[in-house]
């Protein structure tokens, strides 16, 4: 299939659709983890941007479904919706352009969840170039670029290199306010490294790993940090690594927390 049938681009839009109203939407369905309606809701405005020909809004849902299809674990879907925003993003002007770049980083990102890390590198190295040099230093999403590259560099037993990404979120993330649950999924995240890299060398690493965990912990059950949505979805994905490393006891409370604040809604 050629560039110009996989892609929108080459088509005059007849119409848009009201990306802004639609993503206002989707934060209260995942709010509320209705992750069914959410799905629905995506489906139906894709449909509605590919019938007006609105590439803007078609490739901005489309990064909405990368996400998506990620949390829900639909591989099929989500490195399809991938595949064709990628399609249409060589169409436009990456280098010069914080929005496209981080279409970018998200495809990584579900790349990555689906065990194509390896092919992730790129995407990932081509969105850092345009964030560094876009973007301010202490800017919140170049902790997210460095996170899930991070994570990336790790999965392919990069250790050092994912070291040094995650100690650059984090310490882009702990001269920001307000911003507990990122710095404690960092420092999750780091603590599995440390774990992984240890193992590779048929090493321990029970102390820096103790560290990160309860560091994660300090900022999990901050007095300043929002018990809302967003906070709940931090602790159902911290929770497995307190499984995971033995602290069963954070574990469990993580899970009630969010389960309370999904019932409240």
């Amino acid at each position: 299939m050629s560039i110009d049938e996989k892609c929108c681009c080459v088509k005059e839009p007849i119409g848009t659709i009201p990306i802004g109203r639609i993503i206002d939407k989707l934060d209260v369905l995942f709010g509320h983890n209705e992750m069914e309606k959410a799905g629905e809701l995506l489906r139906y405005w894709e449909a509605e941007a590919r019938a007006l020909y609105d590439q803007k809004g078609l490739l901005e849902i489309l990064s909405e479904e990368i996400g998506y299809y990620r949390k829900v674990n639909d591989k099929e879907r989500g490195l399809h919706a991938v595949d064709e925003a990628r399609t249409m993003l060589e169409c436009m002007d990456i280098e010069s352009s914080v929005n496209n770049a981080t279409i970018l980083l998200n495809c990584g990102t579900t790349m990555k969840a689906f065990g194509k890390a390896e092919e992730a590198i790129p995407l990932y190295e081509r969105a850092k170039a345009v964030y560094e040099r876009l973007l301010p230093k202490d800017d919140y999403r170049l902790a997210g670029l460095y996170n899930n590259y991070a994570t990336a560099l790790k999965d392919l037993e990069r250790y050092d290199e994912a070291r040094e990404n995650f100690l650059k979120a984090i310490r882009l993330l702990e001269a920001k306010e307000d911003v507990y649950g990122e710095v404690a999924v960092s420092y999750v995240n780091l603590a599995h490294l440390e774990f992984d890299a240890a193992y590779a060398k048929g090493e321990e690493a029970d102390d820096r790993v103790d560290e990160c965990l309860q560091k994660a912990w300090d900022c999990l059950d901050s007095k300043d940090i929002k018990r809302d949505g967003n906070y709940a979805f931090i602790c159902e994905k911290c929770a497995p690594a307190y499984e995971f490393f033995g602290w069963f006891l954070q574990k469990a409370e993580l899970e009630k927390r969010a389960k309370e604040i999904y019932e409240s809604k």
